[in-house]
């Protein structure tokens, strides 16, 4: 699978994801983590949308409540 394809795979998973509280805040930072991973190996001309991906899901942490973190 190519680096886009999975960053969208596990996009979606998280962003579909049931999880609550530090459950989710885990599986959010781990998503962050991997993404960030796989952006370098991305095509050039994907980078950007592998790159909002991230952003979207730094933004979801960010705006979990305080005891969530």
């Amino acid at each position: 699978m190519d680096a886009y394809r999975e960053a969208q795979r596990l996009y979606a998973e998280v962003m579909l994801s049931t999880a609550s509280g530090h459950e989710l805040v885990a599986e959010l930072e781990r998503t962050l983590q991997r993404i960030g991973e796989l952006l370098p190996q991305a095509a050039p001309d994907q980078r950007a949308a592998v790159l909002l991906m991230n952003s979207s899901l730094a933004e979801r942490l960010a705006g979990l409540p305080e005891e969530s973190r």
